[in-house]
């Protein structure tokens, strides 16, 4: 805490004060003369400040120790309470620098648990979904965390609500289900609604979502407000999302499709509504995949 009144200001002044001559103050471009009983009762007023001053100052300084004995005080009782509820806590190990040892361990798994859900808060919609199994293992770690004895700890419990906290955001931001829907509202198009951040946040996909309403778009810069379209978040066994630089003999050719490139013809037939040239093909398209 700093001092309010500097001494050294205050003694400054009076020096300036006694040095002033006595016929020396300036009014509006005259002097007045001073008096010597005048000055004597201007130098005992500025004393008088003077000691006023150092006397608060040294009020001020009490103060100052008081508070920090007071402060001293509390750290020593938070530090026995700590020591108390280790001691508590130490039960189920042999000796306190285990129990310690093993605190540490439980906060490091705190602070990792918290690391790894700030990355999955960081994925957009449906990447979350995709990893909506890791997430469930996250938070029933935490659960477990939750009983373990030290959370009872002031710092555990502070690292838990932020686990906790960041379960809740990503949970609201996670789809519940394969797709969602979507309302067009007016001035909407879709590279707009692609780019959204509880959509795919990346413009580039509005491919997916035109493939996807195929039944709905004709043309996929005529989108009209209320107009209620799918967003998927993982993909049908039946459906096939285009990779860059995939062609159509190259997806038949995968296991998972037909497992013959021979076979891109029947995925043509299928999609020809938005594959006008079986030579062209664009990432994030949603193909059929007929299966007979």
């Amino acid at each position: 805490m700093k001092r309010l009144i500097s001494t050294s200001i205050i003694v400054g002044v009076l020096t300036l004060l006694v040095a002033v001559p006595m016929v020396a103050q300036q009014d509006y471009g005259y002097t007045k003369e001073m008096s010597m009983d005048e000055y004597n009762a201007e130098l005992q007023k500025w004393e008088q400040r003077l000691q006023q001053a150092n006397d608060r100052i040294a009020q001020l300084e009490q103060d100052i120790a008081n508070l920090k004995k007071q402060i001293a005080d509390l750290d020593d009782q938070i530090a026995g309470v700590r020591q108390e509820t280790l001691q508590m806590l130490s039960k189920q190990y042999e000796s306190m620098e285990q129990t310690k040892q093993a605190l540490q361990a439980y906060y490091a798994e705190l602070d990792q648990l918290i690391q790894d859900l700030q990355g999955l808060l960081a994925l957009s919609p449906e990447e979350l979904y995709q990893h909506r199994d890791e997430v469930a293992q996250h938070e029933e770690h935490l659960n477990e965390l939750k009983q373990n004895n030290f959370s009872a700890l002031d710092e555990a419990q502070e690292k838990i609500q932020q686990a906790q906290n960041l379960l809740d955001r990503i949970h609201a931001k996670m789809p519940q289900a394969m797709s969602d829907v979507y309302t067009v509202m007016r001035g909407d198009y879709l590279w707009r609604i692609s780019g959204k951040s509880d959509i795919y946040n990346d413009p580039y996909q509005w491919v997916k979502i035109w493939t996807s309403n195929r039944d709905q778009i004709n043309n996929p810069n005529l989108i009209y407000p209320d107009q209620r379209f799918d967003i998927p978040r993982r993909l049908a066994s039946n459906k096939y999302e285009v990779k860059r630089g995939e062609s159509l003999s190259q997806i038949a050719g995968y296991g998972e499709v037909y497992g013959n490139p021979f076979q891109w013809q029947k995925l043509y037939n299928a999609n020809q509504k938005v594959i006008s040239d079986p030579n062209t093909i664009y990432p994030h398209m949603v193909l059929d995949v007929p299966q007979n």
